[in-house]
């Protein structure tokens, strides 16, 4: 704690103050246009102390680190499953040896009841694209995978690529809530299928993430910070919600409100020294 005066400057954090005291006052919006990076959002105007600021920095940059990976995680999982499985082949294996490579090999591309292995899926479509663009031994096949895998992320990949064969031998389907239990909606069946792969491709990639937005840091005149939620037909789990505007009153140091829609109706979700709330506007 002596070391605080110099770690923290007080005349530092009283600057940071007034400054967003200034804003807060100002007629112009806070932020002057909805900001979707909430992390540097709060690197920027929440008050915390210098190792709070620096600790934050590092999440947001890792976070930052992971986004292409996470942009082609199924093309990468398939590449590194399809190279593996032709070069084991392709080596002369005792016999022994290349079945307990076919046993591990089928471990890690076996499909996942119930949610997709983008083991399974990348490793599909990659051999489809190859037989299709020439076939395994010719080298249009070949240079038509590699122009794939410089060019493409997951969206594109699985959106040009995943055909309706594909969509049924990979056994895609959507599912739904009934009560208690979860039921399929949906079967990549011949009438089906484009539906099915539509509801993929909007959880690939940054699908999977809700886009949230701060849109008010001084709402109602005081230090709330109001955040709105781009819904896209699927509501937010309450679970991640109420954990999520926790840690974010925390850091910003205030009430924390949330707009979005719950059962297809507008909603609001908050965060106070009372706790965590989510009730139906109309």
């Amino acid at each position: 704690s002596y070391m605080d005066p110099f770690i923290n400057p007080p005349e530092i954090l009283e600057s940071q103050r007034m400054e967003l005291e200034k804003l807060r006052k100002a007629d112009a919006p806070f932020p002057r246009r909805p900001e979707r990076d909430v992390l540097w959002f709060l690197l920027e105007h929440a008050p915390l102390r210098a190792w709070q600021r620096d600790i934050l920095a590092m999440v947001r940059n890792e976070a930052y680190y992971f986004v292409p990976q996470r942009m082609t995680k199924i093309m990468n999982e398939g590449w590194a499953s399809y190279w593996h499985h032709k070069i084991m082949n392709a080596l002369d294996l005792p016999s022994e040896l290349h079945l307990e490579f076919l046993v591990r090999h089928n471990q890690v591309i076996c499909p996942h009841p119930g949610s997709i292995n983008p083991y399974h899926v990348g490793f599909v479509v990659w051999h489809d694209i190859e037989r299709r663009f020439g076939g395994p031994e010719t080298p249009e096949g070949r240079r038509k995978i590699f122009e794939v895998r410089e060019s493409d992320r997951d969206v594109a990949f699985l959106r040009r690529f995943l055909t309706e064969a594909l969509c049924r031998e990979l056994d895609l389907f959507t599912w739904k809530p009934r009560g208690e239990h979860l039921v399929v909606a949906q079967v990549a069946d011949e009438d089906h299928w484009e539906q099915v792969k539509r509801a993929l491709l909007r959880q690939v990639g940054m699908g999977g993430f809700p886009t949230i937005r701060i849109v008010d840091a001084a709402w109602r005149g005081g230090r709330t910070l109001r955040l709105a939620h781009e819904h896209d037909g699927r509501d937010l789990d309450m679970t991640n919600a109420e954990k999520t505007l926790t840690h974010l009153r925390t850091l910003w140091g205030h009430d924390v409100a949330l707009e979005t829609r719950m059962r297809d109706k507008p909603a609001l979700m908050t965060c106070t020294a009372d706790g965590f709330d989510a009730k139906l506007l109309s």
